[in-house]
């Protein structure tokens, strides 16, 4: 009945209302917003199905409003269109009908329409507003739409308009129909319901990010947004609130049990933003050891002397980094640079700020050229830098997206490539560069 029911679509265009009295507000709020879709076809089968093709009394007499009638009508195929939260439901009737009427205990005056001629026509609908209960159900409600009589039947010696017979049996089981043909609906809304049980408990689950990171969800609070039909489908959304966390093993192990799905909330159009607290090392090996394969032997053109890089140690506090470079080549000597360790959110970048640089040239006539190094060991340090952040953000996308497999159905592909870092807080304390932030964007999911 779900086709399909995506259960962590992080587009989140909208969200759930948030719980009045959180004391979470050290997270910011993310948003999880799913597309639904019921077919309606199951219900205009149910509803063509039940509705009797035929109505009336035609073989004995009934007596409505002091007239005697024998009438007989027929319908064509039922028409039931969604537009917003309401259904359209429409039936072409064709009829005859006979009438008599008794003036004075003496006279009768009657007559026909559609006998030995062609059937009388006339079009019956009513509309239907499908809402969501706090409760997960559909509830609807009926209004009647006035008949449109292509043409009525009223005979004119007695002054008798006989159309409403027709108008009032059609009108009675239609509804009654509609009714029962809108329980076929119900294993879509249930498995609406089951699916965001199961989703609410797994998003409750801690999932490992790697370097003795976990991340819990949170999830607060879950809505359903308007029915919003078209045609022969009813589209709507499930919002949930969350205020993801990053913390260690050891709060995870500590998060408690699930709680159950709650009621639903009142749904709230929202700007598209998701944030996931992140957090990474760049330890001082592992950069090292890249800075020595990416950069040894590497020919560096200083003011016209060839200079290479030998080795590099690393080390730092707070935010400033230290390195100490062996070079070799017509610069061979060692130098030492002190640097603000900074983030660029526009360029998603690390950058070098504030360089300090000390160069002892074993050939004295080289140490003039200390001005000279500045840019290029700078690029080349932040160079490689910038290449292990990339490639810790695509070890935790692939970590995050490993998590959250168990929670995306099959069949649907996760894309995390357009989350940024923001709010970075860079520190320094050997052996790592910690940095803290706030990935921030929008990701997709898509059929494959």
């Amino acid at each position: 009945m779900l086709l399909p029911f995506l259960p962590l679509l992080w587009l989140s265009g909208a969200g759930a209302q948030q719980s009045a009295g959180t004391q979470q507000a050290e997270s910011p709020v993310s948003f999880i917003d799913i597309p639904l879709r019921i077919p309606l076809q199951p219900m205009i089968d149910a509803a063509d199905r039940i509705l009797p093709q035929q109505a009336g009394y035609w073989r004995t007499w009934r007596r409505w409003h002091g007239i005697d009638a024998q009438y007989r009508a027929w319908r064509g195929p039922l028409s039931i269109t969604a537009s917003g939260e309401v259904l359209l439901v429409q039936a072409h009737i064709r009829y005859w009908i006979r009438a008599k009427k008794n003036l004075l205990g003496a006279i009768t005056l009657g007559g026909s329409c559609g006998v030995n001629e062609a059937p009388r026509q006339a079009v019956i609908g009513m509309q239907v507003l499908l809402q969501w209960g706090p409760d997960w159900a559909l509830r609807p409600r009926f209004r009647i739409l006035p008949t449109r009589f292509l043409d009525r039947c009223k005979m004119t010696a007695a002054n008798i308009d006989v159309t409403p017979i027709v108008e009032t049996e059609f009108r009675k089981q239609m509804q009654e129909s509609l009714r029962a043909a809108l329980k076929s609906l119900a294993p879509g809304v249930h498995a609406i319901q089951r699916q965001a049980q199961q989703t609410w408990s797994l998003l409750q689950q801690p999932l490992a990010l790697g370097q003795d990171n976990w991340l819990l969800l949170r999830p607060e609070s879950v809505a359903l947004s308007r029915i919003d039909g078209r045609e022969s489908q009813l589209n709507t959304r499930v919002a949930l609130t969350m205020r993801p966390l990053l913390v260690t093993a050891v709060a995870a192990a500590a998060a408690g049990n699930p709680e159950p799905l709650p009621p639903l909330g009142r749904y709230y159009p929202r700007s598209a933003e998701m944030n996931l607290h992140l957090g990474m090392n760049l330890d001082f090996a592992t950069l090292g050891q890249r800075f020595s394969d990416t950069l040894a032997g590497r020919s560096y053109d200083i003011s016209g002397h060839k200079a290479s890089i030998r080795t590099i140690e690393l080390g730092g506090s707070g935010q400033e980094i230290r390195a100490r470079v062996e070079l070799a080549g017509a610069a061979t000597g060692t130098a030492k640079l002190r640097a603000r360790v900074a983030f660029d959110p526009e360029r998603q970048r690390l950058e070098l700020q504030d360089l300090g640089f000390d160069y002892h040239a074993q050939d004295s006539t080289m140490a003039s050229l200390v001005e000279a190094f500045h840019e290029p060991i700078r690029r080349a340090l932040e160079n490689v830098a910038n290449e292990v952040l990339v490639q810790q953000l695509d070890d935790f996308g692939e970590r995050l997206r490993a998590g959250l497999h168990k929670i995306v159905p099959a069949g649907v592909a996760l894309d995390l490539s357009a989350l940024q870092l923001d709010s970075v807080q860079i520190s320094i304390e050997k052996p790592v560069i910690r940095l803290e932030g706030v990935a921030t964007g929008s990701a997709q999911l898509m059929l494959r």
